[in-house]
C-alpha cells in the first residue's frame, strides 16, 4: 500500500444511482472520505440522468473535491481542524440528503441512501489525468469496495480531459456492474 500523500493531491467523489435518482456527492480526503463542505454535490431524476450530465457533473466534483491531508501537511491531522470540518460537513451532509428525502417522499435520509449502486471515484491529480471508477458491493445501508482478487471487471478508467459524455458512459458502465443493494 501506498502511504497517503505519496502521490500527491487525491480528490475523491461518489456516484449514486436508485430506480429514483442519480447523485453526484464531492468528498473531501481529511483521513478518510467525508461530504465535502466545499465541494460539488447535486442530483437528479434517473430517467434524466444522460451520460452528458453524469459527465459534467462528477467531473465538477472531482475538481472541487479537497484533500486536507495535503493541505495541512500530512499526518498526525490536526485534530482542531478535523474538529471544525465535521461541524461543517454534517449539516451540509444531512442538507442534501433532507432534500432527497424530500423531493422523492423517503421516510428519512436512511431510507434515500438505502437501495443504491454506487461507484468510487478517485483521482491523483497531480500524478495522473487517469480517474479511476470503482464499482461497489451494496451492503445494506452502505457500500465496501470488491476484494481486489474480484476487482476485475470492476474498475475502469477515463481520463479527466475526455468529453462529458465519454466520461459518463464509464461513469455508468461501471454503476452497470455494481452489485447494489436494491437487488
Amino acid at each position: 500500500m501506498i502511504a497517503p500523500g505519496a502521490n500527491g493531491i487525491t480528490r475523491y467523489a461518489h456516484l449514486i444511482r436508485t430506480r429514483k435518482y442519480v447523485a453526484v456527492i464531492s468528498m473531501d480526503n481529511r483521513g478518510g472520505s467525508f461530504f465535502s463542505v466545499t465541494g460539488w454535490s447535486t442530483f437528479i431524476d434517473r430517467k434524466d440522468a444522460t451520460p452528458e450530465w453524469i459527465g459534467e457533473n462528477l467531473r465538477r466534483a472531482l475538481e472541487t473535491s479537497r484533500d486536507l491531508f495535503m493541505e495541512w501537511g500530512g499526518y498526525p491531522l490536526p485534530q482542531d481542524k478535523i474538529d471544525a470540518e465535521k461541524k461543517k460537513s454534517g449539516p451540509l451532509y444531512m442538507e442534501f440528503w433532507g432534500r432527497v428525502r424530500e423531493k422523492y417522499g423517503f421516510k428519512d435520509w436512511r431510507d434515500a441512501q438505502t437501495k443504491s449502486a454506487l461507484v468510487f471515484v478517485k483521482w491523483e491529480c497531480e500524478q495522473t489525468d487517469q480517474v479511476r471508477f470503482a464499482a461497489s458491493r451494496g451492503r445494506g445501508a452502505s457500500h465496501s469496495a470488491w476484494y481486489t482478487n474480484e476487482n476485475e471487471g470492476k474498475v475502469f478508467h477515463a481520463s479527466i480531459t475526455a468529453s462529458d459524455q465519454e466520461f459518463g458512459e464509464v461513469a455508468l458502465q461501471t454503476l452497470d456492474v455494481c452489485r447494489p443493494n436494491y437487488l
